[in-house]
């Protein structure tokens, strides 16, 4: 008779109560974390009002009236205003360039830079000086002559040698512009010429053979995007100096000029700045450079310069006047890198410059002088 085994213990019921065990530390887990999760934070909310029945503290500044000269930081980049485009005047082929005459290199005023073969040229004064030659022989013959047509004879000769003269003065001119050269100083912007291009004017070549692209240092200008109140804090804006700050140097430049009308993107307008006429041509600014701009505008007498704190909606202001809140809509000058400028008021007990829950006109508050710097 074989003897069977039992186990006191079935393993389904142990399995079952490990699963109890595991959920009730979950839970309790869970409780702790929310428990943990009602434990205030500290949180800094800045100056507090005082409970009961004390006065509100506020801070306040107390402005001096002071002789400012506006002055407006702004960004722009140096650009032309024009540029030229160099045509031969007269058609050939080049024969020489000169190895100065690249991007970026500068021209002075009438120094050869190229030039066109000559040859067919100098033929043409070589024939026009016989034709003059001609045409004076041809004249003392007609003045030689008696008779009744003596007269027209002499002023028919008159005529053909200052037309053979003309034709020699132009021939002479077209050999002149054989040498390339131009009447200003400039620097040259692009320019791809080479020994052996056909060059000339358009209606002979039948094309528009370019000899380079170049500006004069007076072409170069300074654009800066403006708003329409720091225009009118500049006002009258034409005239206004300005300091000009770029990788190549400073610079003192001129405001000549404003667009008439504003960018539909930025709705901002656009003023014109010009570089003083001492800047030598190669140290003036590359054009695309990006420039930082201060422009000083007219000196204000008896203003405030208070900080941007102080400012509230539509830049109304808070004055603590016999220690209740009074407002106030000071008349703004600009503004710029010292703050807000304002025509001086009466600030009366100080302007608020702290942040004031509930501030409403007429609340009794305790003026206190804010750190200096604010």
């Amino acid at each position: 008779m074989s003897e069977q085994l039992t186990n006191p213990v079935n393993p389904s019921d142990k399995r079952r109560w490990i699963g109890y065990a595991q959920s009730g530390l979950i839970v309790f887990a869970i409780a702790v974390a929310l428990f943990l999760a009602r434990a205030p934070e500290r949180t800094e909310f800045g100056p507090t009002v005082a409970s009961g029945n004390e006065d509100p503290v506020v801070q306040v500044v107390m402005p001096a009236p002071v002789a400012y000269v506006h002055q407006l930081d702004l960004t722009g980049t140096v650009s032309l205003s024009r540029k030229v485009k160099l045509l031969s005047e007269v058609e050939g082929r080049v024969i020489w360039v000169s190895p100065d005459f690249k991007n970026g290199s500068n021209v002075p005023a009438g120094e050869v830079f190229a030039r066109v073969d000559p040859r067919k040229y100098e033929i043409e004064v070589n024939a026009a000086e016989m034709a003059v030659a001609k045409a004076q022989a041809r004249l003392q013959l007609a003045k030689r002559l008696d008779g009744p047509d003596a007269g027209l004879l002499i002023s028919d000769a008159e005529a053909v040698l200052g037309q053979a003269e003309a034709a020699l003065a132009l021939a002479r001119l077209r050999l002149e512009r054989t040498e390339v050269k131009l009447s200003f100083d400039a620097r040259v912007m692009a320019t791809d010429l080479e020994v052996g291009d056909l060059v000339g004017p358009p209606e002979t070549t039948g094309e528009r053979p370019v000899l380079g692209v170049v500006f004069r240092p007076a072409a170069i200008q300074l654009q800066v995007p403006i708003s329409s109140d720091d225009l009118a804090s500049l006002a009258p804006p034409i005239g206004r100096s300005a300091h000009v700050r770029t990788v190549d140097g400073t610079y003192d430049a001129e405001l000549v000029r404003v667009s008439s009308a504003v960018a539909p993107e930025s709705r901002l307008a656009r003023a014109y700045f010009e570089f003083s006429e001492d800047v030598p041509l190669d140290e003036l600014p590359v054009p695309g450079t990006f420039a930082e701009v201060t422009i000083f505008g007219p000196e204000r007498e008896d203003v405030f310069v208070l900080p941007e704190a102080a400012a509230r909606e539509n830049d109304s202001i808070w004055i603590v006047q016999e220690g209740v809140l009074q407002g106030l809509k000071p008349e703004t000058v600009g503004r710029s890198a010292d703050g807000w400028i304002v025509e001086a008021f009466d600030s009366a007990d100080g302007v608020v410059v702290s942040v004031l829950a509930s501030a409403k006109e007429g609340l009794k508050v305790v003026p206190e002088h804010a750190p200096s710097g604010q």
